[in-house]
């Protein structure tokens, strides 16, 4: 037992270092420097909450907080169905498709995340792939402008992005799930949408709920998406942070608010697995 322990021990140390490295200690300074007034680069005078208050009194912070919000969620939703399809059918299915798909998975993430957005704004542009599909079908008379710098085209481009990971997630959740229960539901009379939704979803219930966020916080983190496809109206808090720290030299604002978001993100993460614990697709020995 003994030495079970200290190879456990062994083990867990290079992560536990790993983790205390590159997310505890970067926290606490993020905190610490939300606790300060920075000017020229420098904290000025004694511990204060003025960051914050400035931040949650300022209405713009609540307008690109609801931003975030309607571009975040659409994109977690989208991303992790169609990431858990994909999956699902290059794990269970049975045509010859299958391998085509995963390496078509793992090829659209080797490309560059620039070049992709790149893309989508020459496919969406008024004289793109998108508009012109659109014009030559008889759908629009003229191209549609609005396509590109909105939401809709963020939507649509971070989609596009996250997809490939949350499929790649699913497909090692749902590889570990042994036939034989898929098998036993089969033979007891359920159907197969009935064994998806009372084996296969429980099952995977911890990988839908991790990816599901995971999906939410890059988005919402995002400000690269929003500037190259975006619009005045998509702006997020990552474009807020990242505007605080390197435009106008604000680090107790980009810190406060990063802290803020970090603390939305835990209740929102908690608010999920609440949601699914309830709705039977989580078990509740899952902590």
């Amino acid at each position: 037992m003994r030495v079970g322990r200290g190879l456990e021990l062994g083990l867990l140390a290079p992560l536990s270092v790993l983790l205390v490295g590159l997310v505890v200690v970067p926290t606490i300074v993020l905190v610490g420097y939300s606790l300060f007034e920075w000017v020229f680069a420098s904290p000025q005078g004694a511990l204060t909450l003025a960051n914050y208050q400035q931040a949650i009194g300022d209405p713009i912070t609540w307008r690109v907080i609801l931003t975030t919000l309607s571009i975040g969620v659409p994109v977690a939703v989208l991303s992790t169905v169609s990431g858990f399809a994909l999956a699902y059918y290059m794990v269970f299915g049975t045509g010859r498709g299958r391998r085509l798909l995963f390496v078509l998975t793992v090829t659209a993430l080797m490309a560059s995340f620039l070049v992709r957005l790149y893309a989508w704004r020459t496919l969406l542009g008024s004289n793109g792939v998108v508009n012109g599909a659109l014009v030559s079908l008889g759908i629009v008379s003229e191209p549609l402008d609005f396509i590109l710098f909105s939401r809709t085209a963020v939507v649509i481009a971070e989609v596009s992005v996250f997809t490939p990971i949350a499929a790649l997630t699913f497909f090692a959740a749902l590889s570990g799930i042994p036939p034989q229960l898929r098998e036993a539901a089969r033979d007891l009379g359920a159907s197969r949408t009935r064994t998806l939704f009372r084996v296969t979803l429980p099952l995977s219930g911890p990988s839908v709920l991790a990816t599901g966020a995971l999906v939410f916080f890059l988005a919402a983190g995002d400000y690269l998406t929003p500037v190259f496809v975006g619009g005045p109206d998509s702006v997020t808090i990552g474009r807020l942070v990242a505007d605080a720290f390197s435009t106008q030299a604000d680090y107790g604002k980009g810190a406060a608010l990063s802290v803020m978001m970090l603390i939305g993100f835990v209740a929102l993460y908690l608010g999920m697995r609440f949601v699914m614990r309830a709705s039977g697709l989580l078990p509740r020995r899952v902590t």
